[in-house]
């Protein structure tokens, strides 16, 4: 009918009709009525609707006319005297083919009639685009196959927040995943019972997002069924049309748990690193301070030993000689059992009661405590048991307790008190004692740290309460001290995870 040899935007427009999948299609009865309206508002008795392919042009509805197509170069136009081709336009400036009425003698149309056909052409347009659905449901599940095969959470958001898509990497329950479809995540948080905190935080993230335009990016940590902690990276990007209106938001994360853990470990042994390395330089001190002394005491008893031509001197320089080996043997002991502690990463718990481990130690004080007429009180009523290594709990109660009777008071009989207490899942125990107390405007950051002594007395080496932190804190707990100069001491140990039943 039309003789359409070139048109604007080629290839855009080839494209746009080859989406439409109209060419080639069969009798429709809408475009065949939109021929014969086109021709009756006319008076034409030829009336066509057709598509411009590459290389022909293809006949969709036609009346007064048998060819089904026509080159494009063809001069169907130049039969007619009277002859008009109103354009069909896609996406604003693409002419993809045209509605046309011819006569058989020249013919001058109303304004009303080239209206009139002007208004069926757009009619055209809108069943082609009433075509769209059954075109974008193939490309939307084209699509959502693929979205729904990534591992990555993908969602995707109304401009008001309402889930339009959700992949099996966001919600992996299907019947989850059909109802929060057009709904919030207040709703779905309702649905699944969980903390509203989480679409409160959310609903805050979208709105940033819709009011700045521009992607946003945090880190948001939930709890599993099963009470495990799943940290996810998340982002969400604004989507807008061609007028920059804003229509949606596209969102994904990412589980990075198993990076988080990773990021944690390593922050604790470099953490660990750091202390051990203050240990390794605090054990060289003492190693050069506690056994420097005995051994220089050692060399010069055994020099005066070979000078000496005496018996009896001898047998009295060796007396002397033992209890500088026993101090030398005892700080040894001590040192190596401080790094065995911090190695043995496979220690076993057993169930102890209090008072029976409490009292192993009170046994091995026996004479220090009837000596001082240290009077001790107990209180294991609230939690009377833990789960806990035996070798550290007793060395903790001879620890604590013997530094109350190192550091008592002259002027006041000994007392020490010890309670237990149950704290979120935790049991504290608490030494209470009226010594001497510990200045900790002055002591404070150095009262666990080897080699430090707050006080005079000769069995005095610093090694107890870094004995006792350490162990404390090999087990994942913590040690803490309260205390006033002449007002004695309270010491209190968190021994973590101990929900048992009392």
């Amino acid at each position: 009918m039309i003789n359409a040899p070139s048109l604007d935007n080629e290839a855009d427009r080839i494209d746009a009709l080859y989406v439409l999948e109209i060419l080639d299609t069969g009798i429709e009865q809408e475009f065949d009525h939109i021929v014969k309206l086109a021709s009756i508002i006319s008076h034409a008795p030829v009336s066509t609707l057709t598509f411009v392919d590459k290389e022909r042009i293809w006949y969709k509805a036609r009346l007064g006319v048998e060819c089904v197509q026509t080159p494009r170069n063809n001069s169907a136009a130049e039969k007619y005297p009277f002859f008009i081709a109103v354009p069909i336009v896609v996406n604003k400036t693409l002419v993809i083919g045209h509605l046309s009425v011819a006569g058989y003698k020249t013919t001058t149309l109303t304004p009303e009639q080239n209206e009139g056909l002007a208004l069926l052409a757009e009619q055209v347009v809108r069943l082609l685009q009433m075509r769209m659905p059954v075109i974008n449901k193939s490309i939307k599940e084209f699509y959502e196959s693929i979205l729904n095969n990534i591992p990555t959470d993908i969602v995707v958001f109304d401009a008001d927040h309402k889930y339009l898509f959700v992949n099996p990497g966001a919600i992996k329950n299907e019947e989850y995943r059909k109802y929060i479809i057009g709904k919030d995540d207040f709703e779905y948080g309702t649905y699944r019972n969980r903390d509203p905190k989480i679409a409160e935080g959310r609903r805050a993230k979208f709105l940033e997002v819709k009011k700045t335009g521009k992607a946003l990016g945090w880190e948001e940590s939930q709890t599993s069924p099963d009470g495990k902690v799943i940290t996810f990276l998340r982002r969400m990007f604004p989507m807008h049309d061609e007028q920059g209106n804003f229509i949606m938001v596209i969102g994904f994360g990412v589980d990075i748990s198993e990076r988080k853990s990773l990021e944690e470990k390593q922050s604790q042994i470099m953490e660990r690193l750091a202390i051990q390395n203050t240990q390794l330089i605090d054990f060289c001190n003492v190693v050069s301070h506690n056994l420097r002394g005995p051994l220089i005491n050692m060399a010069m008893l055994t020099e005066f030993i070979k000078e000496s031509e005496d018996i009896a001197e001898q047998k009295l320089l060796v007396s002397k000689l033992e209890p500088v080996i026993e101090s030398l043997k005892s700080t040894f002991n001590e040192l190596v059992e401080s790094i065995q502690i911090r190695q043995d990463n496979n220690v076993k718990s057993d169930n102890l009661n209090l008072a029976a481990c409490l009292q192993e130690a009170l046994d091995g004080l026996f004479r220090e405590i009837k000596k001082t007429q240290a009077k001790i009180s107990v209180d294991f009523e609230e939690a009377p048991a833990i789960l806990y290594p035996h070798k550290y709990l007793a060395s903790i109660f001879y620890n604590l307790i013997s530094n109350a009777i190192k550091y008592q008071s002259p002027d006041r009989q000994l007392s020490v008190n010890l309670s237990s207490k149950i704290k979120a899942g935790n049991v504290v125990l608490t030494v209470r004692d009226n010594g001497l107390g510990i200045d900790l405007s002055k002591h404070k950051d150095n009262i666990f740290k080897i080699g430090k002594v707050f006080h005079r007395h000769p069995d005095a080496k610093g090694l107890g309460l870094f004995m006792t932190k350490t162990q404390v804190e090999a087990m994942g707990g913590k040690i803490w001290v309260e205390s006033l100069p002449d007002q004695g001491c309270i010491f209190s140990v968190e021994f973590v995870n101990q929900n048992m039943n009392w």
